[in-house]
């Protein structure tokens, strides 16, 4: 079995023990919604209009529930394969321009990836610890995170709050290509 397929099995591990758990809000959700059989995952919940496994679900739900966003937040918002890394390098370079002057301190983006400077809320920071203190994740003023939730599962501290969203579009069949 090369990477890749250790890597899916691990998923549909992961997400085979969450639809067994018995997290009985979440169970009791998910009885509740439309379900179809996904490519990859096994079931896939239609939730507040995107379709998604219960493991991330489960995570969606832990953001909705614990996030509170700051008005000078910056979220990078895109859908998964729509140039999501492209995107938050670019926003990263741009929002620290003036925090890394070329002469005093090396770039971040020189030594970490784009991933790693830009934290996926749902699936990288509330999947290890859904109460977590985000001031320790994002060590940059403003705070800078990205999601793949859409717009209306957003927590509504961010739709309440002044922050910014940054969002990218991609045409679905070239999306669907590089997948």
């Amino acid at each position: 079995m090369d990477a890749a397929e250790s890597s899916k099995a691990k998923i549909v591990s992961l997400i085979q023990d969450v639809e067994k758990s018995h997290d009985d809000e979440l169970q009791q959700l998910l009885h509740t919604l439309p379900r179809e059989e996904g490519w990859v995952s096994g079931s896939l919940y239609l939730y507040q209009g995107f379709w998604c496994s219960s493991l991330a679900l489960k995570f969606v739900l832990s953001f909705q529930t614990h996030f509170l966003a700051f008005d000078s937040d910056v979220m990078v918002a895109t859908f998964p394969k729509c140039g999501t890394t492209w995107l938050k390098a670019l926003t990263f370079s741009t929002l620290y321009r003036t925090q890394f002057a070329r002469d005093e301190i090396e770039h971040p983006s020189l030594t970490s990836t784009p991933h790693q400077l830009v934290r996926q809320l749902e699936y990288d920071v509330y999947f290890n610890n859904p109460c977590l203190d985000l001031d320790n994740i994002c060590v940059y003023r403003p705070r800078l995170f990205g999601t793949h939730v859409p717009y209306a599962s957003l927590p509504t501290s961010i739709k309440d709050s002044k922050c910014k969203i940054v969002y990218i579009c991609r045409n679905p069949m070239d999306m669907f290509i590089s997948i």
